[in-house]
């Protein structure tokens, strides 16, 4: 099976990894810049670079096209016209009905396509963030009726070697889904750091005490807007409807805030809120990694801190993020090297 892979950055660079690594004997192509093909070469995430896209599809078997969405409906023209006749072609962007449209009207005669969008990323940017268990057990939408399924079994059964959960939706409902689920929360957490952006010029108390919820749940306000940028443009009907509700269902609350009769309804709210949230499966990936963190009590004196990292040194852990919570000279929580031993292995058991 010969596979190629248009677009070598995160997403794409991690569809290599993982296809090499559960498949062996597969043959995977790349095109990108010069620079990012020599980068997946020596990543190995390619076996070859291709210098160009008609050159890279014309002998695919399957084609990945991993750029962004405007980038996607530019290629989706060009693979047309050069790939093989049952050549199964798919894409990873974020939004599926202008592209499922688009890609109606090319692949008439030519190629097979299969509108898709795998529910992993990373907060990095660039091959050399990419990661061969990055589709474990993540969801992989494809929008595919019970038609289009018969005729790309191969496809199908290369997602699932590489751990992918296939879900399958309509272009309509997962534009729908997703603006309910990603792109909301995105704005939302743009917005809140907005707003704190300008409390903040007035009083420096809204940024240093910014930490706890606010800080978990603005931390996707960091993604680049350029990854945002066609998603806002392609998606704007369904994102405009969502974010109206989201706005009505906030006034709703603010008023019953300030009705003592109506304040009461918030128990109830509180509680559905909670009993949903915990329906959400733990160890299940979305559009970024799921965030573990890990909190160990340790007294408050010189060497304990060179413990912890040393434990996690030997056990071959890398510390992405590190914070000291609730400070007291001379003050902490009661414990020894054998709580830091037992929290590596319940790191461990995280994965």
């Amino acid at each position: 099976m010969k596979i190629t892979i248009i677009g070598l950055g995160v997403i794409g660079g991690s569809l290599g990894l993982a296809i090499k690594h559960n498949n062996p004997r597969a043959i995977v192509a790349g095109f990108d810049e010069p620079g990012k093909i020599i980068s997946a070469l020596k990543h190995g995430a390619i076996d070859y670079g291709v210098p160009s896209v008609p050159d890279s599809v014309k002998d695919a078997d399957i084609i990945f096209l991993c750029t962004p969405v405007k980038t996607i409906l530019e290629l989706l023209p060009i693979v047309a016209a050069h790939c093989k006749k049952n050549a199964v072609v798919s894409d990873v962007g974020s939004t599926k009905g202008e592209i499922v449209r688009a890609a109606k009207g090319y692949f008439r005669s030519n190629g097979i396509f299969v509108g898709g969008h795998p529910m992993a990323g990373s907060e990095g940017k660039g091959i050399e963030y990419a990661d061969a268990l990055l589709y474990q057990n993540a969801a992989y939408v494809l929008c595919a009726d019970s038609r289009l399924r018969k005729r790309i079994p191969s496809f199908l059964t290369l997602l699932q070697t590489i751990g992918a959960r296939v879900l399958f939706l309509s272009a309509s409902d997962h534009d729908k889904i997703a603006a309910a689920i990603s792109h909301l929360p995105q704005l939302v957490a743009v917005a809140m750091m907005n707003m704190i952006e300008k409390k903040s010029k007035k009083h420096s108390g809204y940024l240093q005490l910014a930490a706890g919820g606010f800080r978990d749940i603005t931390r996707i306000a960091s993604s680049p807007y350029g990854m945002w940028r066609d998603i806002l443009e392609s998606n704007s009907t369904e994102i405009k409807s969502i974010v109206n509700e989201f706005a009505e269902l906030l006034s709703r609350f603010g008023a019953d805030i300030s009705s003592p009769a109506k304040r009461g309804g918030f128990a109830h709210r509180f509680k559905n809120a909670k009993v949903l949230r915990d329906a959400i499966p733990k160890n299940s990936k979305g559009f970024l990694h799921p965030l573990f963190e890990l909190y160990v009590s340790v007294d408050d004196r010189p060497g304990v801190l060179s413990a912890m990292t040393t434990a996690l040194f030997k056990s071959k852990i890398n510390i992405k993020d590190i914070e000291l919570l609730k400070i007291r000279d001379g003050r902490g929580g009661r414990s020894d090297y054998r709580l830091i031993q037992n929290a590596v292995q319940i790191w461990r058991n995280l994965f």
